[in-house]
């Protein structure tokens, strides 16, 4: 792609930035940045996968503000494709926004915002997103809301607590794990700790044995590995007619390829010879309250009737069974189904028990087309596509 690269001076409280585009070597600022305001422990390896690695660009989709030599703010984008009946279009997912402390308050958010909005409307339409979107928090979400970004409902997530008793336990112990208050012994908190937990367990055995889905016309295989061409099909087989993100072979190879961070597992359902479902899982441990927590990241195909309902039901089962010793077993995929997460004891965390168990995300979702007024894809309104853009949070 051709197009002039120029850049832009911009001055604030006395102090004179270049606005640019991402150049090769802006990343060691970048992953400096992001772990400094991050606390993380992020490399150039997963720099080049986030960004170089995408399959949906064949560049950085980010514009960076440079001071005195170093990068200073980034406007950062992740681009997916998505879908609307036969009309396949670019989108940009809003993430990894930072503007080092020494530089905050001085307007470079907003004003790399702008540009980049402005410099990618500028572009073919084959070539520009015709949505953009994000999740953001309390703190970022005013921002974006000034530069034309509409808001709809927090994240949900949902929770199927196991070990009610190691969430209880910490809650009395405080969050710092100093001990338990007024003069409650640790026998007496372990106690509790453990009559919670065997409540907890006996109420989902109880559940587990009423769910009513069709589960055993069903085989489920458990794969240590992501079968991208496979979970591809599986997507294509019965597609969303509304605006969706395309889970195609390229997204499935680079979205779960993330260094340090691989998938525990896949589960593939099968209906005779039939791929009709799968679930992508994390697990994680906490072992600031000795805790683990697994996942459901990924669920396909993102449409389909009774059967696909059925089949995620299925693989849920598989994934509970293999899932015992977790304390915490969560979704906030939309896309599985409400009568799967009811049957299976997942709780939102919005609202009480979980409300005052779990923190909740804090995220918020957003979106804007990139030409204002812009607000469908091929006859599909953009709003339209809310439950697909949540499944990349």
């Amino acid at each position: 792609m051709t197009e002039t690269r120029a850049t832009e001076t911009y001055r604030a409280a006395d102090e004179e930035y270049t606005l640019r585009w991402f150049e090769p070597g802006d990343e060691a600022d970048f992953v400096a940045l992001f772990n400094e305001i991050w606390s993380a422990e992020r490399t150039t390896e997963w720099f080049d996968w986030r960004y170089r690695d995408n399959p949906s660009v064949d560049e950085v989709t980010m514009l960076v503000a440079e001071h005195e030599g170093w990068v200073v703010a980034t406007c950062p984008f992740l681009a997916v494709r998505v879908r609307a009946g036969e009309v396949t279009r670019l989108a940009f997912l809003s993430t990894d926004v930072m503007t080092a402390s020494d530089h905050r308050r001085r307007g470079l958010f907003e004003r790399l915002t702008r540009m980049a909005l402005d410099r990618y409307a500028a572009r073919p339409a084959a070539d520009r997103p015709a949505l953009l979107f994000n999740h953001a928090n309390r703190y970022s979400q005013p921002g974006f809301e000034r530069l034309g970004w509409e808001y709809s409902s927090p994240q949900v997530r949902y929770n199927r607590l196991q070990r009610a008793g190691s969430y209880l336990v910490d809650r009395v112990r405080g969050s710092d794990g100093a001990g338990s208050p007024n003069g409650v012994t640790e026998a007496a908190v372990r106690l509790a700790g453990s009559a919670a937990t065997a409540a907890n367990r006996a109420a989902l055995a109880l559940a587990d044995r009423q769910a009513s889905f069709d589960t055993e016309r069903f085989a489920v295989e458990r794969r240590d590995d992501v079968p991208a061409a496979t979970l591809a099909a599986c997507y294509d087989a019965c597609r969303p007619d509304a605006v969706h993100v395309v889970y195609d072979e390229p997204f499935y190879e680079w979205r779960f390829a993330e260094p340090d961070n691989a998938p525990a597992a896949t589960y593939l359902v099968r209906a005779g010879d039939r791929v009709v479902a799968g679930l992508i899982v994390h697990r994680e441990r906490d072992d600031r309250n000795d805790t683990s927590t697994v996942t459901i990241r990924h669920v396909t195909p993102a449409a389909g009737g009774p059967e696909r309902t059925a089949a995620i039901a299925a693989a849920v089962e598989r994934v509970l069974a293999d899932s015992r010793d977790a304390d915490l077993v969560r979704t906030a995929n939309p896309l599985v189904p409400p009568a799967v997460r009811r049957a299976y004891g997942f709780l939102p965390d919005d609202r009480l028990p979980m409300s005052k168990l779990a923190e909740p995300s804090g995220l918020t979702l957003g979106r804007r087309p990139l030409l204002d007024g812009e607000w469908t894809l091929n006859g599909r309104p953009l709003r339209g596509a809310d439950p697909y853009l949540w499944t990349l949070a």
